[in-house]
């Protein structure tokens, strides 16, 4: 917060809650563009079969980096839960992946009615861990909304460039 509001030049402290709000959004937005987790949290991908690709590629590519553990595979009806945690193991990291354990192999839901839940956690340990740029950007955003909240006729297409260039390095490419 204090970060935040020294960056947008704000000094008075009855607008706290908002820039509190604008750091929530601007973390969430940050977050969709780079499929980085800025603050340690569980998170939980669904799925209601395991990619075909698992088996060529050895692994299955969690949706949100950084990983730090994994916590759970199930399988599940919405009724009966399996757990198969005990088969899996998380390479963590900037490209986190589920794969078999050594000498194991892929194990599968035994009906079409159960789905596949994976639970791990995703994030930075402290706030002092989010790389500097990434901080730079949420302030970016901070500072511009604040600046031009109210302002219906403003362009946002410098705060999106200035924004693309901070956050290229963190975007991963998918081929």
């Amino acid at each position: 917060m204090a970060d935040a509001k020294a960056f947008a030049r704000i000094g008075a402290d009855f607008d706290d809650a908002l820039i509190g709000r604008l750091i929530a959004a601007a973390r969430a937005r940050i977050e969709a563009e780079t499929g980085m987790a800025l603050m340690r949290r569980t998170l939980r991908l669904t799925l209601n079969d395991w990619p075909l690709y698992v088996l060529e590629r050895g692994g299955l590519r969690l949706p949100m980096r950084p990983a730090a553990g994994l916590l759970a595979v199930r399988f599940t009806d919405g009724e009966t839960s399996e757990d198969v945690t005990s088969s899996f193991e998380l390479e963590p990291g900037l490209s986190p992946r589920l794969i078999p354990k050594p000498f194991g192999a892929w194990v599968w839901p035994r009906t079409i009615h159960q789905k596949i839940e994976i639970d791990w956690e995703a994030g930075f340990d402290t706030a002092s861990d989010v790389p500097e740029d990434l901080v730079h950007a949420m302030k970016l955003i901070v500072a511009f909304v604040y600046e031009q909240r109210g302002n219906s006729a403003v362009s946002h297409e410098d705060l999106s460039a200035r924004l693309h260039a901070a956050l290229r390095p963190w975007r991963e490419v998918q081929l």
